[in-house]
């Protein structure tokens, strides 16, 4: 690997290892871990046969630490530790990697490139059957190995087809479309024998490529299967720029979209996508947050932002609750009741206590709730607290309520959460124009006052967390391992909200030193306390440690 284009980045807040080609970091110093992390980047790209693929951003998350939890020194020559030194990997962590375009293009001709000899195919040709199988190796090479007409004929391809060329100066020919002919008129045909003018056939391809389409472009011709290739499309859109690059893009995100293993990021205007090997089968048990180069952390699998350390199950039920319930039942809660016998939900519009249900024509008492026969005379006055009918009544509502209760217990504490990491981006401004003040007034540098803005970071990723963490807790059975994971919540809860009300507090010239040591000591434990949230609740869902409400 060339030295002068590889680029080591450790991200202390994300514990994750980049490597990015920046042909300007030239005798770049490493850490011994770097040292260990190149020889095994090395390894990797001496099998590939993709020299492009340097160009890609490889991203790990996990970090290289010592037993005392910092990194290797710099001046230590042990270079044997460097070797020997193993990656501590979270364990909430997934492996994945980060692809620009070059990248994805380099991975796609890479894999053609293996196999094409297998296959003893054009380059066209093996790439269409590798798009046709979803670029699955396997069954492509047992199919074709099988039966390769069939295999091919399936695909709407042939073996060896013609050399393709826009032809002229046959006098028979006629267009299908347009029905022009005569010995002038350019045409053009695939391997099946449907021939078309130019004219016609650009037209078609352009419209199929601005609908979004790239590989799977067939012959006009009603009923015919055959493809139109690559070569053929660029041999067509030779003067046609603009929609060729665009063809170029469908065919890289058709490349993306066919995989499994791959997805895009789904921040605004990103152009790179990521790929993660975390089955689907696995992700009732592991939450696959992956980190794009962009600054954009979401789940891998549901394309949502990071929902750590709720599932992607869980996740999909809450929202989907949320958005039918929660307005609802804030509502529901303070206005209205529920009939005693068919569970109908009534709004008192009038004074008489007296109520009668549309529903079922039940009668009972608003204040009691109990029937209004045992009433009597006291229409308007209600003192049957103590009787069985009344008790009975109220012990029915209120556990209806209770439900409705305890979803708003959940809800009101994700809510808060979610608006302050929303209100973190102004506290992140006001701590800038802090960090700003104290430059000026303290001759502090950039760098010494940067542990404001780190300790925003860590309340931003904390607010997070705690969001999901009641989603978790709300569909959680009660039992002894619930009352664990709330305590590991508590203590998470706690030390956010003492670094936030740390972080809020104006600065003063003689507090500096104090203040930035608490500061910095705090943000270490809150991220401490986030990591045992994190790697508890990662384990306790591998274990099955939870039952959680259907």
């Amino acid at each position: 690997m060339d030295e002068d284009y590889e680029e080591f980045v450790y991200s202390e807040d994300e514990s994750a290892l980049s490597i990015s080609s920046d042909d300007s970091n030239h005798g770049q110093v490493r850490t011994r871990a770097a040292v260990a992390a190149a020889a095994a980047a090395a390894t990797i790209q001496s099998q590939s046969s993709a020299p492009a693929q340097s160009q890609t951003q490889y991203s790990v998350d996990y970090g290289y630490e010592d037993e005392e939890g910092g990194f290797f020194d710099d001046n230590d020559n042990d270079f044997e530790r460097a070797i020997g030194a193993r990656p501590i990997k979270k364990a909430w962590a997934v492996d994945f990697r980060v692809y620009d375009p070059d990248g994805l293009s380099a991975t796609q001709k890479a894999t053609v490139d293996r196999m094409m000899p297998l296959l003893a195919t054009s380059r066209d040709t093996t790439t269409l059957l590798l798009r046709c199988y979803l670029w699955r190796e396997e069954p492509l090479v047992e199919d074709f190995i099988a039966d390769s007409e069939r295999t091919l004929a399936k695909s709407g391809l042939v073996a060896h087809p013609k050399a393709l060329r826009i032809k002229s100066g046959n006098e028979g020919f006629t267009c299908e479309i347009c029905f022009t002919s005569g010995a002038d008129e350019q045409y053009f045909g695939l391997a099946c024998g449907h021939c078309f003018c130019t004219d016609c056939y650009v037209t078609y391809a352009a419209g199929k490529i601005r609908e979004g389409e790239s590989w799977r472009i067939r012959c006009p011709a009603p009923k015919c299967k055959t493809l139109l290739g690559e070569e053929s499309a660029r041999l067509l859109l030779a003067e046609h720029t603009d929609v060729l690059d665009r063809y170029e893009v469908n065919l890289t995100r058709s490349f993306v979209n066919d995989l499994d293993s791959f997805t895009w990021c789904p921040a605004p205007n990103c152009q790179y996508a990521i790929e993660c090997l975390v089955p689907r089968s696995a992700m009732m048990t592991v939450i696959p947050t992956v980190n794009c180069k962009c600054g954009k952390a979401f789940c891998f699998g549901c394309k949502v932002d990071d929902h750590m350390p709720a599932p992607c199950y869980l996740v999909d039920r809450w929202l989907r609750k949320c958005k039918d319930d929660s307005e609802t039942a804030n509502w529901l809660k303070a206005n209205t009741k529920e009939c005693t016998k068919c569970k109908s939900t009534i709004e008192k519009n009038g004074g008489c206590n007296h109520m009668t249900c549309r529903e079922c024509q039940h009668h009972f008492c608003w204040v009691c709730m109990g029937p209004w026969n045992e009433h009597g005379q006291q229409f308007y006055s209600c003192n049957r607290f103590s009787e069985d009918s009344s008790k009975n009544a109220r012990d029915s509502v209120s556990k209806s309520r209770a439900q409705l209760e305890r979803y708003l217990h959940y809800y009101t504490r994700y809510n808060n959460h979610e608006q302050s990491v929303k209100l973190a981006r102004q506290l992140l401004a006001t701590t800038e124009k802090n960090m700003e003040q104290m430059q000026r007034e303290m001759t502090l540098s950039w760098i010494e006052v940067q542990f404001l803005s780190d300790a925003v970071d860590v309340l931003s990723v904390c607010r997070t967390t705690l969001k999901w963490s009641y989603v978790l807790a709300y569909y959680m059975m009660a039992d002894n391992q619930k009352i664990i994971f709330e305590n590991n919540q508590s203590d998470l809860e706690m030390a956010t909200e003492q670094l936030n009300e740390l972080v809020e507090n104006p600065i003063g010239q003689s507090s500096i030193e104090d203040i930035k040591r608490k500061i910095i000591d705090k943000s270490t434990y809150v991220k401490s306390r986030w990591e045992t949230l994190l790697s508890d609740t990662s384990l306790g869902l591998q274990e099955n440690r939870w039952q959680f409400e259907e």
